[in-house]
């Protein structure tokens, strides 16, 4: 460590004293705030899990979930206690490091509840990572150099003791101990995200003016020299894209248009990085960059990747730029200028709502060029109309980013949800607003809520797996095309018309949903119903076959037990239960019918006649359950009484009578999956189905039809007495029901593909980055 290094004043004892100061408080202002989220938050869920239990018919939404949420309600003290002493133990950690033993253990298996429990954390600590992705790396920084002045050895990303892994994981011990319901346990983790990404936030960034104002960022005066540096693995990696902007420098001097500085885009330099570098693999021909073999690809590097300025005579696509993405320099002409920000935007605004064919046959594929080239392409021909000469003019290399991830993030959503040429047009159109909008805020592809993405996420919903072809689908993708033609004849400088336009849309989409959810309940119930008179039905003829197969009976008895005893076992099973006091007292009836028939043979007259007496109010219940009359009822007591009469009476082992109706009711019209292949047995890979088997409602699915058309589906009920899913189409109407076997077996002809249920914009994101890593992943 030189002299002239930050960190040489460490060495004195001055200066250990002061760090150990700025330590304790840093400990204590990060203690108490994180223990913060505990405050009031076991009472929060009880009121979401009480208001659950209103509206749910489910037994565990009404009973198991308010006692479970109520008994961690009362131990709240104790929980915050211990979760408190955890959070301790993080900050003990990073201040006295020791190596870490290997410990002799036995390997065993979690229990599912740990499982579960360790899942959900982990999602949730996922999720903070990547919309913290930047304060988390800027803060591993400031520890480094606060453990270099305390003395302590450089430490990995893994021990920082305000990451997001130590709260959450100390809030997982508390629960491990309670049996939860899968709902409770989402509603808890989904409260944690919630109140931890603000407190997160605002931890970290008082912790880094913390110690960035007592001098403890390492490498602080070099590091606003040196080229950009991507943050760690566990740093800026999108799933969806979640990165909030770091505050920015107001000073005037600094400032660019929009009132951000250059400095202010510290944030953004993995992905300007990661663009930069997918865009210069794409103009020296790398065939791993996206693009380079297929011109139809979303992030496509298109033949035109190197006109980085507007005009269509640029440099030669294929010519390396020698300036690199760091330099700034493209290798223009001599004389070229860089467009400044607000010129760009003016040639973009020209455009808006210009004809988007172009846009719309790259989105489609039915141009060799790539979104992008004609977005180039397109900004060359508006130039021209303001007097611009496009041969002397060249892009930014922000401009750049802008026009490249507006490209593959539209191309992408295309692809995936864009089905018919009538959704494309609306995605083309679109191209030049989220043009001038990516310009003039950068925070499109950081902010969750940004305005922006509601749009999108709006219009990838109303056009996923909508082909048009009922009255329905044709009035949502008109709703989706009014919503653009708002914002493509508004748009100018104000974000809050993506905004109205996504909420008109938004409403119309729950409308729908609402109408979905009634089709969806009445299929379910339906499907429910039908499933549990098969199962009662089987049930009871088992239980009926193994008392006539038992003894032989009388005819009369014999009639008795397969129609009017069966049918009020069924009704009983139905309404009671198998375990309910009713069903016990209907089975007595039958059996004590079959030992009065036992005792009649044998000539015990006297014993069958108080039998028959003590049945006479069971039996009458057993009549009116099944729609009996007076004199039908005495009809079949009559029977009953003249069997049971002649002692010699022909007697003889009786069947179960096969009902084909209640069989094709109950049975043939849920069991068989359309596509299964017509045959009892179902060929499947025993690993596809049990991740099946986790399959959740929600769930969406792509379905191949006979025809060769790809439909759209999804999970909308589990069968609790069989775990068939219900697949319902988008508007809730029931489409197949399959097995998680069948399904495995379906999902490995390729009839049948599992798609994300992530949000629209998080998918593409996460798509983007895969697409942009690509190039660096080759090289």
């Amino acid at each position: 460590m030189d002299e002239t290094s930050p960190w040489s004043h460490s060495r004195s004892p001055l200066a250990r004293q002061h760090a150990e100061r700025l330590f304790e408080s840093l400990r204590r202002d990060a203690v108490t705030a994180l223990s913060g989220v505990l405050a009031g938050f076991w009472g929060d869920i009880e009121e979401q899990v009480r208001l659950a239990a209103i509206i749910s018919h489910d037994n565990r939404a009404i009973y198991d979930d308010p006692l479970a949420i109520s008994l961690l309600n009362q131990r709240a003290l104790e929980l915050a206690g211990r979760y408190r002493e955890s959070l301790e133990q993080a900050f003990d950690h990073w201040r006295n490091p020791r190596p870490r033993a290997v410990e002799a253990k036995s390997l065993s298996l979690m229990s599912e509840n740990a499982l579960e429990t360790h899942l959900a954390g982990q999602h949730v600590v996922e999720l903070l990572e990547q919309q913290l992705a930047h304060p988390l790396f800027r803060n591993h920084e400031c520890f480094e150099g606060l453990g270099a002045m305390l003395g302590l050895p450089s430490q990995s990303a893994d021990t920082n003791p305000i990451r997001p892994e130590v709260p959450v994981d100390a809030l997982s011990k508390l629960i491990l101990e309670h049996e939860l319901t899968p709902e409770l346990r989402r509603l808890i983790f989904l409260q944690l995200e919630k109140r931890l990404s603000k407190i997160l936030a605002d931890l970290y960034e008082k912790a880094a003016r913390t110690l960035e104002n007592a001098a403890v960022a390492r490498d602080r005066a070099p590091a606003q020299t040196r080229a950009p540096m991507s943050p760690p693995q566990a740093g800026w990696n999108p799933d969806g894209g979640l990165v909030d902007p770091r505050p920015q420098n107001t000073a005037a001097s600094a400032q660019g248009w929009g009132g951000v500085s250059e400095q202010g885009y510290r944030y953004r330099e993995s992905i300007h990085h990661q663009v930069r570098a997918w865009r210069q693999a794409a103009l020296r021909g790398n065939p791993a960059a996206p693009g380079a073999n297929d011109a139809g690809s979303a992030g496509q590097a298109h033949e035109g990747a190197g006109h980085h300025g507007p005009g269509p005579h640029g440099p030669n696509p294929g010519a390396a730029h020698p300036g690199g993405p760091s330099g700034g320099r493209y290798g223009y002409p001599g004389g070229a200028r860089t467009l400044v920000p607000q010129e760009l935007f003016g040639i973009a605004s020209v455009l808006q709502g210009t004809d988007p064919a172009p846009f719309v046959r790259a989105l489609s594929g039915d141009d060799a060029r790539s979104l992008s080239a004609a977005i180039r392409a397109q900004i060359a021909s508006g130039s021209r109309q303001l007097g611009y000469d496009p041969t002397q003019m060249r892009f930014s290399e922000v401009d750049e980013d802008a026009i490249d991830l507006v490209a593959i993030m539209l191309q992408t959503l295309s692809n995936n949800h864009a089905g018919v040429q009538r959704a494309r047009t609306m995605y083309g159109r679109l191209v030049v607003p989220y043009l001038k909008l990516a310009l003039s805020d950068h925070a499109l592809f950081d902010e969750r809520h940004h305005p922006g993405r509601h749009l999108l996420e709006a219009l990838s919903d109303a056009c996923h797996g909508n082909v048009g072809d009922t009255p329905q689908d044709q009035q949502t993708l008109t709703h989706a095309e009014l919503a653009v033609d708002r914002v493509v004849d508004g748009y100018r400088d104000d974000q809050a018309i993506f905004e109205l336009a996504a909420s008109e849309l938004r409403d119309h989409l729950q409308q729908q949903k609402r109408m979905r959810d009634v089709t969806e309940q009445r299929a379910a119930e339906a499907l429910s119903g039908r499933e549990r008179l098969h199962y009662a039905r089987r049930s009871v003829d088992e239980l009926l076959a193994s008392r006539l197969f038992e003894r032989p009976l009388t005819h009369g008895i014999a009639e008795f037990l397969t129609t009017h005893w069966r049918h009020h076992l069924v009704q009983t099973w139905l309404r009671e239960g198998p375990d309910s006091a009713q069903y016990v007292a209907a089975l007595a009836v039958g059996d004590a019918l079959i030992l009065a028939d036992a005792e009649a043979a044998r000539g015990a007259g006297a014993v069958v006649a108080d039998r028959l007496i003590e049945l006479q109010t069971p039996l009458g219940r057993c009549y009116a359950s099944c729609g009996l009359d007076a004199s039908a009822a005495r009809d079949s007591l009559a029977r009953i009484v003249t069997a049971l009469a002649f002692p010699d009476a022909p007697r003889r082992t009786h069947s179960v009578p096969v009902d084909e109706a209640a069989a094709d009711a109950g049975d043939g019209q849920w069991t068989a999956p359309r596509v299964a292949g017509g045959t009892d047995t179902v060929d499947f890979d025993p690993e596809v189905a049990m991740r099946m088997r986790k399959l959740r409602v929600g769930q969406n699915l792509e379905l191949l039809e006979d025809d060769g058309r790809t439909t759209f589906g999804r999970i909308a009920w589990i069968s609790p007495l069989t775990s068939r899913f219900l697949i319902v189409n988008r508007r809730g109407m029931r489409k197949l029901v399959v097995s998680p076997e069948e399904l495995a077996s379906m999902v490995g002809n390729g009839r049948v593909t599992l798609r994300s249920s992530e949000p629209p914009f998080e998918g593409a994101m996460r798509e983007m980055w895969q697409e942009l890593q690509q190039p660096r992943t080759a090289s």
